[in-house]
């Protein structure tokens, strides 16, 4: 009942705001978005319909070089309850000296993040549902990075932007997470990696313009779980690599390929750690205005010598409705997997809406 009502605040809340802005100057009230994500599923032995998340967002700069951005969610989860949450809230600090020593006219490139933030590692775990080509995460991401909505610890992080010719920027950052496990449910009898107590966390990105319409990016993260842990058998240590080519065919065209490699090495409940592997593959192409298609292969290895390996095939076709709303297909089948069929509704209205464009 309590969280039912918080929820009621919250939607009372934002439109009451939205009204106001026609009377109050805009640097008064934060940009104001609000995501609805309606998913439905079909297996072979189960059949459901979800309004699964409702999120709102709240942007604003609060200073030249210095944003705040705050997503709460209002998720269904497979229980049937329903649970209203933080997402990400953290505040933004492009040019860090310049906030320092507001008269400097150095830029060291330096810039920083505080708060909740879903985890930089790799292309794929800090996007939100409605940044998503496809339905849902891989099978890779889901075990190593959490079930449905990523790993969002709470801390602080630096970026450097490196000084070459290229787009080159180096991000580290500690963080606090919270002891919880979450259960891959149908498409993996495993449950994720647990992380408790700090993370540290660094990765390399970098973005090479190969034309003006072809664009390679190639990341490197490096995670650490239960950083202060007096034994290596508590921790929880990934190792991934990431590359993305985009190529704009034309106006209304666009083809990306994306790859994610991921290699783990942890323990369940105090056992001695062991290896995994996994990683995924796709094609994502953006056919006109209206219509969207891609490929995906992903899979997971054995976790030392105990489980199953798993590989899922899924394809997708999206229509666009709107530039704010679109509607997607999905299906997925594979090695140990369940054959799933999935349709998803995504609309948005607000500023933050441009991301489903």
């Amino acid at each position: 009942m309590k969280k039912s009502i918080m929820a009621f605040l919250m939607l009372s809340i934002s439109f009451g705001s939205v009204q106001a802005q026609t009377k109050q100057t805009a640097t008064d009230l934060p940009n104001i978005s609000v995501i609805g994500n309606f998913l439905g599923t079909h297996t072979k032995n189960e059949t459901s319909f979800d309004v699964k998340e409702i999120e709102f967002s709240f942007q604003h700069y609060l200073y030249p070089s210095v944003k705040a951005d705050i997503f709460a969610a209002l998720h269904k989860e497979d229980s049937g309850e329903r649970h209203f949450e933080l997402e990400e809230g953290y505040i933004t600090f492009s040019d860090l000296l310049g906030v320092i020593i507001p008269d400097s006219d150095l830029n060291l490139g330096i810039g920083a993040l505080v708060g909740k933030k879903l985890l930089n590692v790799g292309k794929i775990n800090p996007l939100h549902p409605e940044q998503r080509d496809f339905v849902n995460r891989p099978i890779v991401i889901r075990q190593f990075l959490g079930e449905e909505e990523g790993l969002s610890p709470e801390g602080a992080q630096l970026s450097y932007l490196l000084p070459f010719d290229f787009f080159s920027q180096l991000e580290m950052g500690y963080w606090t997470a919270s002891s919880h496990e979450e259960e891959i449910g149908e498409e993996h009898e495993e449950s994720s990696i647990e992380y408790s107590n700090r993370i540290f966390n660094t990765r390399l990105w970098n973005s090479f313009t190969i034309d003006n319409s072809k664009e390679l990016e190639v990341g490197f993260s490096y995670v650490i779980g239960n950083v202060g842990a007096a034994i290596d058998t508590d921790k929880q240590t990934i190792y991934g690599m990431d590359i993305t080519y985009t190529h704009e065919l034309s106006t209304n065209q666009e083809l990306k390929f994306q790859s994610e490699l991921y290699q783990a090495l942890y323990g369940d409940d105090g056992e001695e750690r062991a290896s995994q592997s996994g990683g995924f593959l796709s094609g994502f192409m953006k056919l006109n205005d209206y219509y969207q298609t891609g490929i995906r292969y992903g899979f997971l290895g054995k976790h030392g010598d105990e489980g199953l390996v798993t590989n899922q095939w899924s394809i997708l076709l999206t229509r666009q409705l709107t530039d704010t709303s679109k509607f997607k297909i999905q299906y997925n089948t594979g090695e140990n997997v369940d054959n799933t069929l999935s349709a998803q509704f995504i609309f948005g209205m607000g500023p933050h809406s441009h991301v489903l464009q």
